[in-house]
C-alpha cells in the first residue's frame, strides 16, 4: 500500500491494515519498520507468531539479541553494491544492461513465524 514514509505515515498505514481484517503474515523490507511493527503489535494485543507471522528483508544484528529470533533473509550486501556499480558503470558509458544477477541468499527461519 501508498503509505507516507514517517513516523507517522507509518503507524497510520499499520493502524488500517490492522482494522478491518488483520494480516495473518508480514513481509518487511527494513530492520526498523520491523521494530516499530514488533511495538504496535504489543500494543493492540497481538502475538508474534500466534496471531501474527513476521520476517524481515534484510538482516540486523540486534535480531540476535530477539528471544525468539526474528526470521529473515540474509545475503552478502557487497555483492549487491558491486552488481549496482557495474550496473552504474555500463549504464554511464551508455551500455543497455539489462542482465540479471543472481545473489545467494540464506532463509534463517526464525521463531517469527506461526503455524501454518
Amino acid at each position: 500500500p501508498a503509505w507516507e514514509e514517517s513516523r507517522d505515515g507509518f503507524q497510520q498505514l499499520l493502524i488500517s491494515l490492522f482494522k478491518v481484517s488483520p494480516p495473518s503474515a508480514l513481509i518487511v523490507h527494513e530492520p526498523h519498520q520491523l521494530v516499530a511493527i514488533l511495538q504496535f503489535v504489543a500494543s493492540q494485543r497481538i502475538r508474534v507468531p500466534e496471531d501474527l507471522s513476521l520476517v524481515c528483508l534484510d538482516f540486523d544484528y540486534s535480531f540476535r539479541w530477539c528471544k525468539p529470533a526474528i526470521a529473515h533473509i540474509s545475503w552478502d550486501v557487497r555483492k549487491v553494491a558491486g552488481c549496482v556499480e557495474q550496473w552504474a558503470n555500463d549504464v554511464s558509458r551508455g551500455i543497455d544492461d539489462r542482465k540479471q544477477v543472481g545473489i545467494q541468499a540464506k532463509f534463517a527461519e526464525g521463531g517469527t513465524i506461526g503455524k501454518c
